[in-house]
């Protein structure tokens, strides 16, 4: 066929370049001496038949070339040609060579680095068949009420009616967190689970690697005594045998079958990716059916239900979002002493995942975008110097014939090469990044674990790698002139003011760029170390926490729940070295807890809108001084506060100043509409930080458990102070709790501090990530500026040497010098601190305790740069000024 011979003949003139050049010049030459023998015989001399030939066949070189060109390579021969003249110019400058490659590796890697994270996170398809379909529907509060949380669970009721009315799901499915002790295998252990409804994994479009999910009405009172445990589950716990699918274990009490193990990497729902206002576990270990009966609410059901929706095929976000628009109306319309509360926002899958760690993310990929282009414009800075000292080079290549494209062809051919090896550092750079990142990053960023170097990752490089090159290249090009000038000796190719003013406009942007990002930098420097100087409301040193739950099997009367707990605080009050024990529903950072409605004698309520709320927490005596909060005014809840005493509750200062402004909380009485009496506010205590630090701590109030203050107490955490190291105590705290309930495990024992590290992990990675890029960004910037000095120093060589023989100072060439580095210098400051105050507004969301424009961070890092590029100036300005002026005047 034409095509493939075409393609053959190309490819043999690529590859056999030489022989067929052998061939050409030994065709040529036979038709020249066949010329030459037909002028012989016609009798002319043999030298003059020759000149006769050559005179006739035209110029050789020239049919030469016009044969390369007709086979159709010539371009990829010259760009060999290019690439070889390169790699010798680079041996014979390694230092250059080195320092662009150096560079350039920096900015790909950063960038590799970051992009591996930003695409598992953000861009990798959701291992979820069509992960597109899937959404979220949160019920959200009123706009006017502040009940503490952007999102509210849904009820029972609401959600039935609303599965049951739906035309744009196919699936709709219902979860909420429980915990389960496994018994009768040995040493008791504490499961995280989620208890899901059946269409819960139809909803997810997820299936088992063994056995099967839960069937519709397993989700029923009484048939739901199935569980499907996760893959780490079982490989743990029960030695990844498969013969555990069918087997039935023993779960808070009762006997559950085990229907199937779900796939490696599965864990969904996590802690990470659902909202503040929600309890989940960091890792669910096995799922269980829900029960939600049909008929009307009772005591102790299932409430504060998450919800996971599968859209139709072609149903749109939109679409689903107006169904529950009207939804929300017609629940107006039958409760409308409720009316407001089932408005809903739809969530998709990749945003519900990505909503707390997308906005960190697009930062990080910001700031390493700010390194890359500085080290672009720093490699353009550096071509640019050397195409100057280049001048008569491509002054001869213009006088032999080259044309400005291919001078402009060679710079860019050049740049390329330098890039491509860049870039291959930065590749091997970048993947050791991300194995750093991996081990040393918050452990729930979703899909941090995986990050890794793969084919997207490879092919951003790439990418990265020749927009660097081609971005770098063409600044030389774009200064450069081709025009020959006869009465220049040597004619110029690079214009001397115009690349001296490209040169200092690219070292202006390093310095721009470097200081807004060294200012983005020193404000999270300032939100961190604020973060570690606010005051939680407690003590995490010599504190111990754990978790404690009850099998509602064994536990289902409240008395029996109060004495269990009672008699453990006692035994472990009494244990060596511990100072105070107390229980609550939540403890500091832990999470969230209960929300609630108030009612306020003397404060009447006129609508939804401005009924009060607060954070309702059940504790214990001893809870406050476990945790090291402080009781301002009154007294703490003591062990004579029983279920025939006075109800009593203690109040946070939130909640006091909120409700009795300039009054004294403390006698006053508060209900709350599970319970049909009021409570007498017997004392104030500091607020504490319930999810963060950077929290704005709402109302809370404390109610004793020993007043059963709620349907159920059935899972508690504990608060341990202890005289030595809290995590000493963990085996005797163990036993101490084994001696009141030998089936009763306890979970989650971490001491306090490491609860207090594990928020600050987040903020923590942040500020280490943005100041490392800040100063990769002033370490490039600085060597621009002692780059650019220095090759203006050997460029005036020779008017310094005359400077200094007509009698100026050493003092005043160094000031000369010094003058040009600060006044670009001066000019990038100026122009960072105008971008800096419009994009560090964008920063606003990561501050805390500092404002996006502070005058101080602004002012310090202003110096700083300042004093950097004094320091980068100095040096070559100093060796300028100490120029031998003999030396210098003999300089041609």
């Amino acid at each position: 066929m034409p095509m493939f011979s075409d393609l053959w003949f190309r490819a043999r003139a690529l590859c056999r370049r030489r022989t067929i050049d052998a061939e050409l010049t030994e065709e040529l030459q036979a038709h020249l001496d066949a010329a030459a023998r037909k002028y012989i015989s016609a009798g002319l001399p043999p030298d003059a038949a020759a000149r006769r030939a050559r005179l006739e066949f035209g110029g050789a070189e020239q049919v030469r070339e016009a044969c390369v060109e007709a086979r159709g390579v010539a371009l990829v021969e010259t760009l060999v040609h290019d690439a070889r003249h390169a790699a010798r110019l680079f041996r014979k400058a390694p230092a250059f060579s080195l320092a662009i490659s150096l560079t350039a590796a920096l900015g790909i890697g950063s960038v590799t680095a970051v992009f591996s994270v930003v695409n598992v996170v953000l861009l990798k398809p959701l291992p979820y068949r069509d992960a597109g379909r899937i959404v979220f529907p949160w019920r959200v509060p009123p706009p006017t009420v502040d009940v503490g949380f952007a999102e509210i669970p849904w009820g029972r009721a609401e959600f039935l009616t609303f599965s049951r009315q739906t035309r744009t799901f196919e699936h709709l499915g219902a979860f909420l967190s429980d915990a389960f002790n496994l018994t009768g295998a040995g040493e008791p252990v504490r499961f995280d689970g989620i208890r899901v409804s059946a269409e819960f994994f139809p909803a997810l479009g997820v299936s088992p690697q063994h056995g099967r999910v839960f069937a519709p009405g397993e989700d029923q009172a009484g048939h739901e005594q199935v569980a499907i445990l996760s893959d780490r589950t079982w490989r743990d716990y029960f030695s990844a045998d498969p013969a555990i699918v069918g087997r039935a274990v023993s779960l808070n009490g009762a006997p559950y079958t085990i229907i199937g193990i779900m796939p490696a990497g599965f864990s969904f729902p996590r802690a990470s990716e659902m909202p503040a206002g929600f309890t989940f576990p960091s890792e669910p270990q096995l799922w269980v059916p829900i029960a939600l009966p049909q008929g009307p609410p009772t005591r102790g059901e299932p409430s504060e239900l998450a919800v996971i929706g599968r859209l139709h095929p072609g149903i749109s976000l939109e679409q689903a979002q107006a169904e529950l628009d009207v939804f929300a109306q017609q629940m107006d319309h039958q409760l409308p002493s409720a009316k407001g509360w089932f408005n809903t926002r739809v969530m998709p899958l990749r945003g519900q995942l990505t909503g707390e760690v997308r906005r960190p993310l697009l930062l990080l990929l910001a700031a390493v975008g700010v390194v890359l282009v500085i080290a672009c414009a720093n490699i353009a800075s550096l071509l640019l110097t050397r195409s100057v000292a280049r001048a008569r080079e491509f002054a001869l290549r213009a006088a032999l014939g080259a044309g400005r494209g291919r001078i402009a062809r060679q710079c860019i051919t050049e740049s390329l090469l330098l890039s491509m090896v860049g870039g291959a550092a930065g590749l091997a750079l970048g993947a050791a990044a991300v194995h750093a990142l991996r081990a040393f990053g918050p452990a729930d960023v979703p899909g941090l674990a995986s990050a890794r170097v793969d084919r997207a990752v490879f092919a951003c490089a790439i990418a990265v790698t020749a927009f660097t090159g081609l971005a770098c290249g063409t600044a030389p090009v774009v200064t450069s002139r081709s025009t020959v000038s006869p009465g220049d000796s040597p004619l110029r190719v690079t214009g001397g003011a115009r690349s001296a003013r490209l040169r200092n406009a690219l070292l202006a942007a390093e310095v721009a760029l470097a200081l807004v990002l060294v200012i983005a930098s020193g404000l999270l420097v300032r939100t961190f170390a604020h973060l570690i100087a606010a005051d939680g409301g407690f003590a995490p040193d010599h504190a111990l926490t754990f978790e404690l739950t009850l099998p509602p099997a064994r536990y289902a009367d409240p008395d029996h729940i109060v004495r269990l707990y009672s008699d453990a605080l006692d035994r472990l009050r009494a244990t060596p070295g511990v100072q105070s024990v107390g229980l609550s529903e939540t403890i500091p950072l832990g999470g969230a807890g209960e929300s609630t409605a108030l009612r306020i004698p003397g404060r009447p309520v006129t609508g939804e809108d401005v009924r009060p709320f607060a954070n309702y927490t059940i504790v214990s005596p001893g809870y406050l001084s476990a945790i090291g909060a402080t009781l301002l005014r009154g007294r703490d809840i003591l062990e004579t506060d029983s279920a025939t005493s006075v109800p009593v509750a203690l109040v946070n200062v939130a909640m006091a100043n909120r409700y009795w402004p300039g009054q004294d909380a403390v006698g006053k009485r508060v209900g709350v509409p599970i319970r049909n009496f009021d409570m007498t506010v017997v004392g104030v205590v500091a607020n504490v930080k319930r999810q963060s630090f950077r929290e704005d701590t709402g109302p809370e109030i404390y109610v004793p458990y020993t007043q059963k203050p709620w349907p159920s107490m059935l899972t508690m955490h504990a608060a341990v102070r202890t005289a030595g190291d809290a995590g000493a105590m963990t085996g005797l705290i163990r036993a101490t709790i084994r001696s009141v309930d030998p089936e009763l495990p306890i979970a989650n024992v971490a001491p306090l501090s490491t609860i207090v590290d594990r928020t600050m992990a987040h903020p923590r990675f942040s500020m280490m990530l943005v100041t490392m890029f800040g100063a990769l960004a002033l370490m490039l910037a600085c060597v621009g500026l002692y780059g650019a000095v220095s090759y203006s120093a050997s460029q005036r060589t020779r008017e310094i040497g005359i400077r200094i023989a007509l009698g100026a100072r050493p003092s005043r060439v160094l000031g000369l010098m010094l003058g040009q580095g600060l006044r670009v210098a001066a000019t990038g400051i100026a122009i960072g601190l105008v971008v800096a105050v419009g994009v560090s507004r964008t920063l606003a969301h990561f501050l805390y305790g500092v404002t996006p424009t502070d005058a101080a961070t602004y002012v310090a890092v202003s110096v700083l740069l300042c004093a950097v590029a004094l320091a980068a100036c100095y040096v070559p300005a100093k060796r300028a000024a100490g120029i031998d002026p003999l030396g210098a005047l003999r300089q041609e």
